[in-house]
């Protein structure tokens, strides 16, 4: 068991735990982005499931070959997740390696997301649940051809269009129609579908990215934490440990997922996705290749909404931050500068539009790191750091603004570049 996650200690934790029937009914994964924690999650899930004893990864038993391909009707898995990431990645593996294991690399990719649209997790009488039903259904006709028993097209432009129209859809599915933050709803219905007698031995819910709850949902998720039914396993996964509740900390086990030494994150690349990757790529670097926003973009786009928020401030009377001015000017040219200001609109459009989520993420990291350079290129005083101090505050909470409660991303913006230069 466990034998797909690679280099994870929290793996053969797992498995003793299991082994020796210590395992709780509530469990938290955390640690960094791309550590392995739905891998984990999704694992589990089989290993409670397996008909057989020894839950090995390959075992041929009906509960196992139904996890495997994430059609088992005893799982549900919810939460945010950027999923178009893995699904063009996997569709690249798939391409240049037509063999079985690439084949159920991407289907499963598609699966994942899929998942969080089924029945059990998804209000049925919900508009926005039925607009997307057309796009559900064509996809699961389209992963219906390539099922193990069909063959692949032999030419490669055919092949590669088959390819981009499955990605296609599933970009349009995770981009108009998945939520940024867990509805109260979701956790309603899934609760309802929890109580429900499983098909096999056990159900198992995962909830990923848990810290992105809205505050209602948060309360509903409590209440069957306290109470939870019988045979049933929660899984919870974050980045963000700190953003959990206490009272839902207090409630789970939790296992870490450290972070991967770059050979073990190269094996990961190679072993998964046959791909070989230059030599201080790390797992999440070579993930955020396949975003649609370049590296170079994002960086444009936050030293744009910086210089449009200082010299608007300037405009207004307010003293300038020398530091952060001197951190742009060095990031790029003066005689760029002037070309790239834009509105803030023009910014997120240039982010198109913020999606997928992760391109929102990077952005603020990004406003964020550009802070963090002007703390450490002189001898800030006391104002500087203040309000640097205060800046931090406002990124987390634009952050959650769109993560949690849905704001768009240019109404965001607009409300942080504006309490900026209010604390200047």
């Amino acid at each position: 068991m466990f034998e797909n996650l690679i280099a994870q200690p929290a793996g053969s934790l797992l498995a003793d735990d299991i082994r020796s029937l210590r395992l709780p009914p509530s469990m938290l994964f955390y640690g960094q982005t791309a550590s392995g924690k739905l891998t984990a999650a999704l694992e589990t899930a089989r290993v409670l499931s397996c008909i057989n004893s020894d839950a090995s990864w390959t075992c041929p038993c009906s509960s196992c070959s139904r996890h495997r391909l994430l059609s088992h009707p005893d799982l549900a898995l919810v939460g945010s997740r950027d999923c178009t990431l893995e699904i063009r990645a996997a569709s690249e593996a798939f391409f240049r390696n037509r063999g079985q294991a690439s084949r159920f690399l991407f289907i499963r990719s598609i699966r994942k997301l899929m998942l969080r649209f089924s029945q059990s997790v998804q209000d049925t009488d919900d508009s926005k649940f039925q607009k997307c039903t057309p796009l559900l259904s064509d996809l699961e006709e389209r992963l219906e051809e390539l099922g193990s028993d069909r063959s692949l097209p032999s030419d490669d432009a055919q092949f590669q269009k088959m390819l981009e129209g499955i990605v296609s859809s599933a970009e349009k599915l995770e981009q108009d129609f998945l939520y940024d933050s867990i509805p109260v709803s979701v956790v309603r219905t899934v609760s309802s579908w929890a109580r429900l007698t499983p098909a096999g031995k056990r159900k198992v819910v995962i909830i990923e990215n848990a810290d992105r709850m809205q505050d209602a949902a948060r309360n509903a998720f409590l209440k069957v934490l306290e109470e939870p039914p019988e045979n049933v396993v929660f899984i919870l996964t974050t980045a963000r440990r700190g953003a959990i509740l206490p009272t839902i900390l207090s409630r789970v086990r939790t296992y870490a997922f450290i972070d991967r030494s770059l050979a073990h994150q190269h094996e990961v690349i190679r072993r998964v996705f046959h791909d070989e990757p230059d030599q201080d790529t790390t797992l999440t670097s070579w993930f955020n290749s396949f975003l649609p926003v370049s590296p170079e973009a994002i960086h444009r786009a936050a030293c744009s909404f910086l210089e449009t928020t200082l010299l608007a401030a300037l405009d207004e009377g307010k003293k300038p931050l020398p530091g952060i001015r001197s951190v742009l000017d060095s990031e790029r040219g003066a005689g760029e500068r002037s070309e790239s200001i834009g509105s803030v609109t023009a910014i997120v459009s240039s982010l198109n539009k913020c999606k997928p989520a992760l391109v929102w993420h990077l952005f603020l990291s990004r406003i964020a790191r550009f802070m963090r350079m002007s703390l450490r290129s002189g001898a800030p005083d006391a104002r500087e750091t203040a309000i640097y101090a205060a800046w931090t505050a406002l990124l987390r909470e634009t952050l959650d603004s769109v993560d949690i409660y849905n704001i768009s991303p240019a109404s965001a913006l607009e409300r942080l570049s504006h309490k900026m230069k209010e604390a200047l």
